[in-house]
């Protein structure tokens, strides 16, 4: 495979191509999960009907212009508003066949809500692809992963992912497994359980994930979990030896490539899915009439991987703008309405 500066370089050409196009949607940031270390707030909610018409206005001008159209569904837990992403995927899907645009999908969901039909449901409308997190087996993960009402998540998680392993239906599904200073002989437990019962299905893969500062409230509790960096190593070694990844080629992160555009549930555009109230990452928004407001100027923050192929800056760019100076950076107030033809 051709690489360039270390580079895939098909992927580089993907992700600034003008005829793709990742789109982010929150269709709420409620979650009905209160993982010990989340960073999210849940100060919103539900996405408001004037924000979905916004969206299909805004697809219903892209599509045509596109080859390949990929959404992804975050939160908050996304199935916690389900109508809003069937209505949505539905009004994708059927424009993409009209116009012959290829439409592929993933969601990160919690698992609890992903029964069989819910499933089904969403293959057949080409979102594909789940990332579902466990914190160990049951006895360590229903401490850090609660429900709403304080109560364990796995019994119900591991139902989930036992029920989609019974179908036939065509999905992939990659079981983050995150790993801290706490729970690492819990992890090496839910992974026998994994070898005995999901190994062999080719729909299933594992990712090994540290847990990581990511901002919020929980920020204590995260440090506990953290242990100066240990994890990182234990999740490296454990990948390694139960799902290799290739890792010859840099990562591009979404956030990075220029294609790629996130819609929260009350209309603001973001580009990471992290760092939500971060202002460098308060990029614009969608007006009611499908136009999005952008100021450019963030905007470019976002991208500037990609002017020197950058590895730090391309693989997290919000990392890498968090560690420039000045912290608080001054932009100008350039903003650019965006009207797609």
């Amino acid at each position: 495979m051709h690489t360039l500066k270390g580079f895939n370089a098909r992927e580089l050409k993907f992700a600034v191509s003008p005829e793709r196009f990742h789109l982010i949607m929150f269709p709420t940031e409620q979650c009905n999960f209160r993982c010990v270390y989340c960073y999210e707030d849940f100060s919103v909610g539900k996405m408001p009907e004037w924000v979905v018409n916004a969206t299909k206005t805004l697809l219903a001008k892209k599509i045509p212009q596109l080859r390949i159209l990929e959404l992804s569904w975050f939160g908050g837990e996304p199935l916690l508003a389900k109508d809003i992403m069937l209505d949505l995927a539905q009004f994708a899907h059927d424009l993409a066949q009209q116009h012959g645009c290829v439409l592929m999908g993933e969601t990160t969901t919690n698992g609890s809500l992903l029964d069989v039909g819910t499933l089904t449901r969403l293959v057949a409308l080409k979102q594909t692809r789940f990332q579902i997190s466990i914190d160990g087996a049951k006895d360590v993960h229903d401490k850090t992963r609660l429900t709403r009402n304080g109560r364990g998540s796995f019994a119900r998680i591991w139902r989930r992912l036992i029920d989609a392993a019974a179908t036939e239906l065509d999905f992939h599904i990659t079981v983050r497994v995150h790993v801290t200073s706490q729970n690492q002989a819990s992890v090496e437990e839910f992974c026998q359980l994994y070898s005995q019962h999901l190994a062999q299905d080719p729909r299933f893969s594992l990712f090994f994930k540290a847990i990581e500062n990511l901002g919020g409230d929980n920020q204590a509790q995260v440090l506990q979990l953290s242990d100066a960096g240990a994890p990182r190593k234990v999740a490296a070694l454990l990948q390694e030896r139960y799902d290799p990844k290739p890792s010859a080629e840099h990562y591009i992160c979404y956030a990075a490539k220029p294609n790629s555009l996130a819609i929260r549930a009350n209309g603001s555009l973001n580009k990471c899915t992290v760092a939500l109230q971060d202002d460098k990452n308060q990029i614009g928004k969608i007006n009611p009439d499908g136009s999005l407001e952008i100021h450019q100027q963030k905007f470019s923050t976002w991208i500037q991987g990609f002017t020197r192929l950058d590895s730090w800056s391309m693989g997290c760019p919000h990392s890498y703008l968090d560690a420039q100076k000045p912290k608080k950076a001054v932009y100008n107030n350039d903003i650019d309405i965006v009207q797609v033809a």
